[in-house]
């Protein structure tokens, strides 16, 4: 049943849409959404949707038929946008036919709620013709946006937002709900399931349901090794079998990102797993850091299209000077 209670952790998040949906609530036109993908970010904007557009005294209700009609993206009420499986970015012509459809007065709610997800994946074009609605949008309207990446949200869009973002749910935490989710699964796999996403539940979930998705964590876990050996050519072999593959790329970098992030931690607090504990002993947190922002940099570049070769190349270069450089 959709509802904020069925959301785990985040409370304050939480709270605060819950408040904002209820019927004496006070209400801002835009929402954005942000954190690392897997977080629940999709799934936190359906229930606050449904909380906008039902009528119920606790919203959502879960039970109306509006509710239900949000489950299903069929709400005449709720427009949902996000980049198109053939793009690589959201396109300015998608943003310019939601900016017609955002002056439609509501059909059967209060509201009309636009759902706009990866709106860290627009062009300046598309941010452009976003900015004219956001600006000044009808009364009826609340957008909800949701980000992976704040650092590639143009500020002139955040700053008209407010601002909520989600972070990961305790590992403990996370591993009770792995298990009541996956009763009959392997503990050795949950618990590698958790190396692969910490208290990111989607990770953890992808690499326990997706080939391609394990697949990608033990290359990034490879990467890192060779980062401990100083062998640049033990990277190029691992980044080799990407080459033409940008969404795989773009995966690599999403799980390389969750590595250093918990070996950056490593150097402070003592690491719940003996892998990251190996990896951090050849690998310093200032390290950690600079790989995050070469992955950072090479993700927005990749969502624009940028020539794939040329950025395994630069990643490649980019991990061999990090190597070099001193602490």
């Amino acid at each position: 049943m959709i509802s904020f209670t069925s959301f785990l952790s985040n409370h304050a998040v939480v709270q605060t849409l819950q408040r904002a949906a209820s019927p004496a609530g006070r209400l801002s036109h835009a929402y954005l959404l942000h954190g690392t993908k897997g977080l629940g970010k999709r799934t936190l904007a359906r229930i606050f949707a449904a909380g906008l557009l039902c009528g119920a005294d606790e919203r959502p209700c879960g039970q109306c038929n509006s509710c239900h009609k949000v489950e299903k993206e069929s709400h005449p009420d709720l427009m949902v946008l996000r980049r198109q499986a053939d793009k690589s970015i959201i396109t300015v012509e998608q943003i310019r036919t939601m900016r017609e459809q955002a002056w439609l007065r509501p059909n059967e709610s209060e509201r009309r709620v636009i759902l706009l997800e990866g709106a860290d994946q627009m062009n300046p074009a598309a941010v452009g013709a976003l900015l004219k609605i956001l600006e000044e949008p009808p009364s009826y309207l609340v957008f909800i946006l949701t980000a992976d990446n704040m650092d590639a949200m143009p500020d002139t869009i955040a700053s008209r937002c407010v601002c909520l973002e989600l972070s990961e749910v305790p590992r403990l935490q996370a591993e009770k709900w792995l298990v009541r989710q996956f009763p009959d699964e392997d503990a050795i796999l949950i618990d590698r399931a958790l190396l692969c996403g910490g208290g990111n539940l989607g990770r953890c979930i992808a690499f326990l349901k997706g080939e391609r998705e394990a697949a990608s964590f033990e290359l990034a876990l490879t990467v890192m090794k060779s980062l401990t050996t100083g062998r640049e050519f033990d990277i190029m072999t691992a980044l080799s079998p990407l080459e033409g593959d940008r969404e795989g790329f773009l995966q690599l970098l999403t799980d390389l990102d969750q590595l250093a992030g918990q070996i950056a931690r490593a150097g402070f607090i003592l690491p719940e797993s003996s892998e990251i504990a190996h990896l951090a002993a050849g690998i310093s947190p200032a390290r950690a850091i600079r790989i995050h922002q070469l992955g950072d940099g090479l993700r927005r570049r990749l969502i624009l299209n940028g020539n794939l070769s040329l950025l395994l190349g630069t990643c490649c270069a980019g991990l061999r000077q990090i190597m070099e450089q001193p602490v």
